[in-house]
């Protein structure tokens, strides 16, 4: 690849993550909202439970407590989802600094090793199939527009999630 290419390869790879970070993130954002208010809500619930007289309904707790434990593990594995993000907004930050030193060396901007180095270790940085997925199809020459909206697809269809997301 020629140095123009290199540099539109990595703007690409930095938008489709930016994209597919904003997009991925979105649904759990509004999932968590209402977890967290239907949580509250039921610990409203629990307490005029237990102010009852002269016994509280203990099924009624009961049931309570676990659609409450429920939500929670639901709101936990939704917070997974921002570490993923987390450490994707890592991965950019790192691609853009690496290309602004190469950007900023004249003698190393033409340097067609130099380029191939940081591609490399972009890709040996990432730890999520997804992000290696969309590094592929844009090195592939897919363009960044075209590599996201299959991976959200994918990510749709429940294919590309790894299956890495455990309770704690």
């Amino acid at each position: 690849m020629d140095n123009s290419e290199n540099q539109v390869m990595l703007l690409q790879l930095a938008a489709a993550q930016l994209a597919l970070s904003l997009e991925e993130t979105e649904k759990p954002f509004t999932d968590l909202t209402r977890l967290f208010l239907e949580i509250v809500e039921h610990h409203r619930k629990i307490d005029e439970l237990l102010q009852q007289k002269p016994v509280p309904d203990i099924a009624k707790l009961h049931k309570l407590h676990k659609q409450t434990e429920e939500k929670v593990k639901v709101s936990v594995v939704d917070f997974q989802f921002y570490d993923r993000m987390s450490q994707r907004l890592r991965h950019i930050l790192s691609n853009i600094q690496q290309a602004i030193l190469v950007l900023g060396d004249a003698e190393a901007f033409r340097d067609e090793s130099r380029w191939e180095q940081i591609f490399n270790r972009i890709e040996q940085s990432y730890t999520m199939r997804e992000e290696r997925d969309l590094y592929l199809a844009i090195k592939q020459g897919q363009g960044f527009e075209t590599a996201v909206k299959s991976l959200i697809e994918k990510t749709t269809q429940k294919e590309a999630i790894e299956p890495d997301i455990e309770l704690f």
